[in-house]
């Protein structure tokens, strides 16, 4: 689903795909970065540690506006984007967490640019590029993927507790993986 974040003037593809093969999505990844100058920004995340769609939307926000304020960890969006759905600061920290590993078949993918064709392009190109098509499932709930992300972003079940008194276990869970992307900020 491709999002327009207007004060930023930036267009957002966040998706997912699944059946893919580590080796495609990594040499894919080492080729569009050597690209110049860099049109789009793709970064990629181990599905089963995101917390639906909205998880990565706030990541990619917060990215936006850390680059706006010169307050961002890193030099690329796309890493940026990565810290910031992993809640963490260093990038060798948010890699291990969130980042792909050589076992996946699923993965998250955002995709940012300040064009939207070329936003749509990057993503046809990604599809051709893993032959696969987008799949948004992978970034759905599952009970399996709330256990992991639980644990990744240390999140106790009194925690849950408290956020779920009105919105319920999955929503509260979404709620405080975003709480905890949206702090990473105040820890400068």
């Amino acid at each position: 689903m491709i999002h327009f974040f207007e004060e930023f003037n930036f267009y957002a593809e966040i998706t997912g795909f699944k059946e893919i093969s580590f080796k495609q999505a990594d040499a894919y990844l080492k080729d569009n970065r050597k690209a110049k100058p860099q049109k789009v920004w793709i970064q990629f995340f181990n599905s089963t540690l995101i917390a639906t769609h909205e998880h990565l939307y706030f990541a990619v926000l917060n990215a936006l506006y850390a680059f706006k304020n010169h307050t961002n960890f890193s030099k690329s969006l796309a890493m940026e984007t990565l810290l910031y759905a992993s809640s963490q600061h260093q990038i060798q920290k948010a890699l291990q967490i969130i980042g792909l590993k050589s076992d996946i078949s699923e993965m998250a993918v955002t995709i940012i640019g300040e064009n939207a064709k070329q936003v749509k392009a990057a993503l046809n190109d990604l599809s051709v590029s893993l032959q696969a098509e987008p799949c948004d499932a992978v970034l759905d709930l599952t009970p399996k993927k709330s256990s992991q992300i639980k644990q990744a972003f240390n999140i106790t079940p009194s925690m849950i507790e408290v956020a779920a008194k009105s919105r319920g276990d999955d929503l509260a869970l979404v709620d405080l993986v975003i709480e905890k992307v949206a702090l990473l900020a105040t820890k400068l």
